[in-house]
């Protein structure tokens, strides 16, 4: 059989090109395959950023003294929430803890913290508030009355003045109320229960420990999440 150059001439520069292709083929194949040694390096996703235990661990310290609390002193279950007034999870869940104080009445005491997060501007002003309210007796009704009117006074332009009028509701010395707004000694309350809060790793509001346990951390628990855990502690006491 005779060889044909012209014929051969005329199909070379596909021959050429269908080598390239392969080699491009091949680059990529190689290129894609699963790179053991770099899988360490992926980022870690939320969940696992959520439930890291990388941070240091800490001493935990004892928060502001005589806290505030609802509840029995010798109650088999104690329930420590750490929060912010401004914030809107925390306004949201104090119902279902209000509910869960009254039902459980002196089976749980209900110690809450002080936790004001910089993000919200009026959050530590209104510590204060609760704190001045305390130093007359009436925490627990100015705390309430705080988180029922969150909105209202979360918009004010200056919130002192409805605090005042909350005092005023309460029967409180409004006077008196105006000046320990600005006391030192209870921002040195707040101060203690936040610090208290980081050095248990606190890392947002609402927190809720149930007998020095966190519950849900990293997620926002309910107030059926807060019940069954109750329950649970105080079953195995038969209480």
């Amino acid at each position: 059989m005779s060889s044909n150059p012209e014929g051969a001439k005329r199909y070379a520069p596909f021959v050429i090109i269908g080598v390239v292709l392969a080699v491009v083929v091949v680059g990529i194949a190689l290129m894609s395959r699963p790179n053991n040694a770099n899988t360490s390096t992926q980022q870690p996703t939320q969940n696992t950023l959520l439930s890291s235990t990388s941070a240091p661990q800490r001493t935990p310290t004892a928060g502001a003294p005589n806290p505030h609390a609802r509840g029995g002193e010798k109650a088999a279950v104690t329930l420590e929430e750490f929060s912010d007034f401004q914030c809107p999870a925390c306004g949201g869940l104090d119902p279902g803890l209000r509910s869960i104080s009254r039902d459980y009445g002196e089976r749980v005491r209900w110690v809450f913290r002080n936790f004001p997060l910089s993000m919200h501007k009026y959050a530590f002003i209104a510590a204060r508030a609760a704190e001045a309210a305390g130093a007359q007796g009436k925490f627990w009704e100015m705390h309430d009355l705080l988180y029922d009117n969150q909105k209202d006074w979360v918009d004010a332009p200056e919130p002192r003045d409805l605090f005042a009028s909350y005092a005023a509701r309460l029967g409180l010395d409004v006077q008196r109320f105006r000046a320990d707004l600005d006391r030192q000694d209870l921002a040195d309350r707040i101060k203690a229960d936040y610090e208290r809060g980081i050095s248990l790793n606190v890392r947002g509001t609402p927190t809720i420990f149930i007998n020095g346990r966190e519950l849900m951390p990293g997620k926002l628990p309910s107030e059926q999440d807060i019940r069954r855990e109750i329950d649970a502690a105080l079953s195995p006491a038969g209480k």
